[in-house]
């Protein structure tokens, strides 16, 4: 297979938006009228993965501001397990009257090509809309030679099969990010299987990984403390607290950029009027100062989609994944 086809640079195209639109700054929806008598309780955002997690925080941040414009509130409901299909499932159960939405994340793309056995499909939800991506980094072992990415991959291919890399849950955005850049290069890598990327530290530091993708709040404290070495940001800009570190594309791989991206969904039968007044409460919050300066600390990519635009990328998504799947015989566990 060609590995062009994996490559994401015509992403707002495929969206059907300007670049402006897709850069920071898309929020400008007015926010229509709510539906007679809604909201007339509590909604319920349920987010399948733990509290305090960077998912958990990202969408917080928003749903925290649409409260404040809502007759009612939005409370979150933290239901972690099974890398997030746990929570999925639920909200695909749930009565499609908009009281029960959920935190989606690339979990609604990969399902259906990973998990064909369970219930989770992209179609049983309807988009609200896309609030931000949060960064990923390159790192290498302080014991591997690399100083740049290029380096890395050259001293990668002279040893298949003999470069150790974790797998922190298949069919993650860290695992496919990590078998989209090896597609792409040739390298050929031994996936260690750990439950999520901290216990994957400490062999990391010891040199018993030698490569990895990692989340920018996991990598931080690593390449500060000199136990790995940062060679990219998978971000579309370089962030604030890695300024020094350039994005995949400045390293040479545009192609395999990989954005963890969040956002709130509903059970598909959801009425059109609550959807369109819920992405409009979301449009109107990602516009604020006060949640955009929230996502600049966390060094997040306002994304910032309105529900056809955050169901074009779900969909655009679909399709990239499936075909990686297939070309990388990714099986899951379970």
């Amino acid at each position: 297979m060609n590995r062009r086809q994996f490559t994401i640079s015509t992403i707002p195209a495929a969206l059907g938006l300007s670049v402006p639109a897709w850069l920071p700054g898309a929020a400008r929806a007015s926010v229509p009228p709510p539906p007679a008598g809604y909201p007339g309780r509590v909604v319920h955002a349920v987010v399948p993965y733990p509290a305090g997690g960077v998912v958990d925080i990202t969408i917080r941040t928003a749903i925290d501001r649409m409260s404040l414009a809502m007759p009612q509130r939005i409370l979150v409901d933290n239901r972690p397990g099974a890398d997030g299909r746990i929570g999925v499932e639920a909200v695909s159960r749930a009565e499609p009257d908009g009281y029960t939405l959920l935190a989606a994340t690339p979990v609604l793309s990969v399902s259906e090509s990973l998990y064909p056995q369970t219930p989770i499909r992209a179609r049983n939800f309807r988009a609200i809309g896309a609030v931000a991506a949060v960064p990923s980094i390159f790192v290498v072992a302080d014991s591997v030679p690399a100083r740049t990415l290029a380096q890395f991959v050259a001293w990668a291919r002279e040893r298949p099969g003999r470069v150790n890399v974790p797998n922190p849950g298949t069919g993650s955005s860290i695992h496919l990010g990590q078998e989209l850049f090896f597609e792409a290069t040739g390298i050929k890598a031994v996936n260690i299987g750990y439950k999520g990327q901290p216990p994957s530290v400490p062999d990391l530091g010891q040199g018993q990984l030698h490569f990895a993708l990692l989340s920018q709040s996991i990598a931080l404290p690593l390449i500060k403390a000199g136990r790995v070495r940062a060679l990219a940001a998978n971000a579309g800009q370089r962030t604030q607290s890695l300024p020094e570190v350039p994005t995949i594309a400045e390293a040479g791989y545009p192609g395999v950029l990989v954005r963890s991206w969040y956002g709130l969904a509903a059970p598909a039968r959801t009425p059109d009027k609550v959807v369109a007044y819920l992405s409009g409460v979301l449009q109107q919050a990602m516009a604020t100062a006060d949640v955009r300066g929230k996502l600049a600390g966390l060094d997040a990519e306002i994304l910032a989609l309105d529900a056809p635009a955050f169901d074009r990328l779900i969909a655009a998504e679909q399709i990239r994944w499936a075909a990686l799947i297939k070309a990388r015989n990714i099986q899951a566990s379970e």
